[in-house]
């Protein structure tokens, strides 16, 4: 008997601590009740007008890309230390995951780190969590099957916002327009 009630005892608190532990799911969810937030999720079948000339191998890459997420905290709605308060709590979930880091960025202008799940040439998920001084801070996630992050940086670098107009100017809008292109220092995680 006592056997069972330590058994039972030990789920409890275990049941306890492991719902104490944030997810990036949970984190994106509690983003949409922020006000403070600018959100972005959209289904991949929604950029349709993308593939009209795309090549068959975007195609491909494309349609392995399934769903994103953005949530995206500017500076005009926070102050920096409820930014910072943010970064720290997304950097604390990040480590709590399954999730690896790719890729580190750090310039004058801001950091990033972007994190996969799944296999190195066949990803499940990417998420991207960035920080730019002039422009607040966010995490992006990207949701798919058997992606494969060549063919997806490939795909994305090949983008014209311009060409591309109303579809992708609610992303441009987010970020207050256009960035320059400066090169960033990326570092890569070992």
């Amino acid at each position: 008997m006592k056997k069972l009630y330590l058994l039972i005892v030990l789920c409890v608190i275990s049941t306890m601590i492991s719902c104490k532990k944030e997810s990036l799911q949970g984190y994106l969810i509690e983003t949409q009740e922020n006000t403070s937030y600018t959100r972005l999720d959209f289904s991949t079948s929604m950029l349709a007008s993308f593939l009209e000339n795309a090549s068959e191998e975007d195609k491909g890459t494309f349609e392995s890309v399934k769903k994103v997420n953005i949530a995206f905290l500017p500076m005009n709605k926070a102050t920096e230390e409820e930014i910072n308060v943010e970064r720290k709590r997304l950097k604390t979930i990040m480590k709590d995951t399954d999730y690896k880091s790719l890729i580190r960025i750090n310039d004058k202008r801001g950091k990033g780190t972007i994190y996969y799940a799944g296999e190195a040439d066949a990803i499940d998920e990417i998420v991207a969590v960035f920080y730019v001084k002039e422009f607040g801070f966010g995490v992006a996630r990207v949701l798919g099957e058997n992606m494969n992050p060549a063919k997806v940086m490939s795909m994305v670098q090949k983008t014209n916002l311009e060409k591309n107009g109303p579809n992708l100017e609610k992303i441009k809008d987010m970020f207050g327009g256009e960035f320059e292109t400066e090169k960033l220092r990326v570092e890569p995680v070992q």
